[in-house]
């Protein structure tokens, strides 16, 4: 005797809830979050394989040096090319969501859909946890022996050091809009200068009160000129000012504990990217007694900075 799919449901309800499945997962797809960032501010790479346990790349670099020779050297200098290879692991993120029995009768008696507050609420999560690794990493997601590094406070970009102000502070709200344009031009130099012009730092991030600031503060009392608008204008190399609430507080210890940073950057593909093999999916329901759970599934391999020297944090503003 072949087993019912859902042992619980008769025909039509299995019917019903199978084809409602299908519409809540089209539906929840569709969902767009923008407050979380990391997959507007960081490009996106789903290329790995989502059967992959990790994700690698190679850094090549050259030694060998030309030399003047005399026209019948025949001991030419010789070049050589050299590959470091890293490596990422990928770790999977999870959360279910189910009906009860009940629910699903009572859908299908009134005719109405499957409440998919549930199904959005999972993809919600899911997308949570991504922005949070996105940004900072996972070092306080307590699952021992993941160790995912973040972009905010990552130890191998560039770290500018700001001037405190005449106000006696380092933060932008204290400073004169030339005292901060001076920290931006640092910011910008300090890329240019450490990859000796090779990087070249595009767009600014910077947390919601300092964006405000600088959006909404004239360049000087006789300007009609924002500082933000200054900035896009008289910088040749930023071309964009982002607001982003992560940054808020998230300076780390050492001087500038709780206060703000920002992050001068360029989002390209070719120096940053959010390895994300595997999108959000939801599972085959599974049930439990009168409940059927729907898992739902992610992998992820968090922010991977391809070129750290392509990248400026400037903490205290």
């Amino acid at each position: 005797m072949r087993r019912q799919k859902y042992v619980n449901l008769d025909a039509q309800a299995g019917v019903f809830f199978e084809n409602e499945l299908e519409s809540v997962k089209a539906k929840t797809y569709d969902v767009i979050y923008p407050e979380l960032l990391a997959r507007k501010l960081i490009p996106l790479d789903s290329s790995a394989d989502s059967g992959a346990e990790t994700v690698s790349y190679y850094t090549w670099d050259h030694v060998g040096m030309a030399k003047l020779i005399h026209s019948y050297a025949t001991d030419l200098p010789a070049v050589n090319v050299t590959a470091k290879k890293t490596t990422r692991e990928i770790y999977s993120m999870g959360v279910s969501f189910g009906y009860s029995l009940q629910d699903i009768r009572a859908a299908r008696y009134a005719n109405k859909p499957l409440d998919q507050k549930m199904a959005n609420a999972a993809r919600r999560q899911m997308l949570q946890l991504e922005n949070k690794i996105a940004w900072h990493g996972n070092s306080a997601s307590g699952v021992p022996g993941t160790d995912i590094p973040p972009f905010i406070n990552n130890s191998n970009v560039n770290a500018v050091t700001i001037a405190t102000g005449a106000g006696g502070s380092t933060q932008w709200t204290a400073k004169t809009p030339d005292e901060i344009i001076t920290d931006i031009s640092q910011m910008t130099s300090t890329i240019r200068s450490i990859s000796n012009g090779v990087e070249i730092g595009t767009r600014l991030m910077i947390p919601e009160e300092q964006y405000t600031h600088i959006a909404t503060t004239p360049r000087s009392s006789t300007s009609d000129t924002t500082i933000l608008d200054f900035v896009l204008k008289s910088n040749p190399w930023i071309n964009s000012i982002v607001p982003n609430y992560e940054l808020s507080g998230a300076a780390p210890a050492g001087g500038y504990d709780g206060t703000d940073c920002a992050i001068l950057y360029n989002p390209s593909p070719d120096k940053l990217t959010l390895e994300v093999p595997q999108d959000t999916e939801f599972l085959s329901v599974q049930e439990n007694g009168l409940m059927y759970s729907v898992p739902v599934h992610q992998r992820t391999a968090g922010t991977i900075i391809y070129y750290p020297k392509s990248i400026a944090q400037a903490n205290g503003v």
